[in-house]
């Protein structure tokens, strides 16, 4: 009984000894992830210097997961900083990476940096790098420059969204004021709104449904208005709006 009992432990202690022995040393995985790290800015920088350098590439999945900034974008604000003032501020391994719907489970390093651009303005760089097949490739790179860059690209793509948005709507509204005037050449003389807002405040009664719309119902409107009648569009109908 004392001999299998002893047998057991021993097997025991040697499974916890092998499996200790196989497990990877994290102090050897950062090790990796800072040198695939400056590998990676080294050809970042080389590539933007001479047209015969690669560029270094970029984990395909970490495109997919984060759209906003392509590998371009990345490699280009990474080589415009001053290299030789970067230096590691925090460096952690993660079992994932993201939130929410871009949340990926795997092996990652998370990697901050206190920079500075040539002209000598500091900036903060971060970088998450994925680990595959006992190789790191950069899954994800932002810094101060960049998120401006991101930041301003979609404040364009809003604002240009919005005007197609406004733009379709004036049409709209355009080729409903045409039909009204058909039915009522009179109507013409209160003329479509142009990029008003229609608010409580500016409309003068209810919205009219457009077959409704004469020039008898905006002449009443009209005399409730100190200012200038125009036609918007709400829907399907019209609003009459003192502006």
């Amino acid at each position: 009984m004392r001999s299998t009992r002893r047998q057991q432990f021993l097997l025991l202690t040697l499974c916890t000894a092998l499996l200790t022995s196989c497990a990877p040393d994290p102090s050897v995985i950062q090790s990796q992830a800072l040198e695939a790290a400056a590998k990676w800015f080294d050809q970042a920088k080389a590539s933007q210097s001479s047209d015969d350098a690669e560029a270094p590439s970029c984990h395909a999945f970490g495109l997919l997961k984060f759209t906003d900034a392509d590998c371009t974008d990345m490699v280009e604000h990474a080589a415009r900083l001053d290299a030789s003032t970067r230096r590691i501020e925090r460096v952690e391994l993660l079992k994932c990476f993201g939130q929410g719907a871009k949340e990926v489970y795997g092996e990652f390093a998370e990697i901050w940096f206190s920079t500075k651009t040539v002209d000598g303005v500091g900036v903060k760089e971060g970088m998450v790098l994925k680990r595959d097949n006992e190789q790191f490739r950069l899954y994800w790179y932002r810094s101060d420059t960049l998120f401006t860059e991101l930041t301003d690209r979609a404040d364009r793509q809003e604002a240009g969204t919005k005007s197609r948005q406004m733009a379709a709507k004036q049409e709209q509204l355009d080729a409903i004021y045409t039909q009204m005037v058909e039915r009522d050449p009179s109507v013409y003389a209160y003329p479509p709104c142009i990029d008003a807002r229609v608010t409580s405040s500016a409309m003068i009664g209810e919205l009219i449904p457009q077959k409704q719309v004469t020039v008898l119902v905006l002449d009443r409107r009209s005399d409730q208005c100190a200012q200038d009648l125009c036609l918007a569009l709400v829907g399907k109908r019209i609003a009459a709006l003192c502006i």
